[in-house]
């Protein structure tokens, strides 16, 4: 019973990813129109508790993303499935925090380019994993570039999360840096791609 709970955390991190994106984007609507259910009651908690929802399921997804590996390798509890959907879970926890991030600055091209990049790139790799005979070619086992991108990823799309609360999202600086990381992790994960496709 418990081999089956490595999955079952990775299934989680695939629904908080999805979940605590839109209720983000949702709180960000909500906090733009007051334009919040009535049962909610005060716009402005209905609007801040979301955002603490989408806050608080990042972080219990990026945590799960190490929970889950360890629990698997300590029970030896490794299957075909986890292996595809592990990876799965880390690009939607990523690309769909970013999106809303790009949607809420309003797209503009210096965050709009690395985050299709990164977009794009995720889905091609998925896509490749899970094309039938692919797995025959390639080997699921990812590469230590690869796990490099993904823990930056990781920081990169969770940093503006705790920016806003320490009031740092009103300094250009600090959202120049975020850019900049961005550029990189994009670049990472292109490189990883291109070496994934080559061998």
């Amino acid at each position: 019973m418990h081999r089956q709970i490595p999955n079952t955390l990775t299934i989680l991190r695939i629904l908080l990813a999805l979940g605590g994106a839109v209720a983000l984007w949702t709180s960000y609507q909500w906090s733009l129109s007051g334009a919040v259910p009535l049962w909610l009651g005060d716009p402005v908690l209905a609007a801040r508790g979301l955002a603490g929802f989408a806050v608080a399921a990042f972080i219990i997804a990026a945590a799960t993303d190490w929970l889950d590996g360890y629990l698997a390798r300590r029970w030896n509890a490794g299957s075909t499935l986890g292996e595809i959907l592990d990876p799965i879970a880390d690009k939607l926890l990523v690309d769909a925090y970013l999106i809303v991030y790009m949607l809420i600055l309003g797209a503009p091209i210096d965050i709009a380019v690395p985050v299709f990049a990164l977009v794009a790139r995720d889905a091609a790799m998925t896509a490749a994993r899970l094309l039938p005979g692919a797995a025959a070619g390639t080997s699921l086992a990812v590469s230590p570039a690869a796990k490099l991108k993904t823990a930056l990823a990781m920081i990169v799309a969770g940093f503006p999360l705790i920016a806003q609360p320490l009031g740092w999202s009103s300094h250009d600086a600090v959202l120049l840096v975020w850019i900049a990381a961005l550029w990189v992790t994009a670049a990472l994960s292109l490189l990883t791609a291109w070496n994934y496709f080559r061998k």
